[in-house]
């Protein structure tokens, strides 16, 4: 990735649709959007380090916290 360029991660949420972008990578917004969105905690600074959030997983295709999920690959999310 080049310097200049910007990380940008769209969260979803499988319960009720939710999306939302992050200028994170997609592990830690992952995690950032379960604690923000679910349990209220207002502080991307503050946000626990993934390794450390007991509902964080990984998976082949990406990351997932709570209800929440991020595509390793921002492509996949692409219209065909």
């Amino acid at each position: 990735m080049k310097s200049e360029e910007k990380v940008k991660t769209i969260v979803l949420n499988l319960m009720d649709g939710r999306e939302h972008c992050f200028a994170l990578p997609p592990e830690r917004a992952v995690v950032v959007a379960h604690e923000l969105f679910d349990l209220g905690i207002c502080s991307i600074t503050e946000s626990r380090d993934p390794a450390r959030e007991p509902q964080f997983k990984e998976y082949t295709l990406g990351y997932a916290c709570g209800d929440w999920i991020a595509y390793k690959d921002s492509s996949i999310l692409k219209a065909s």
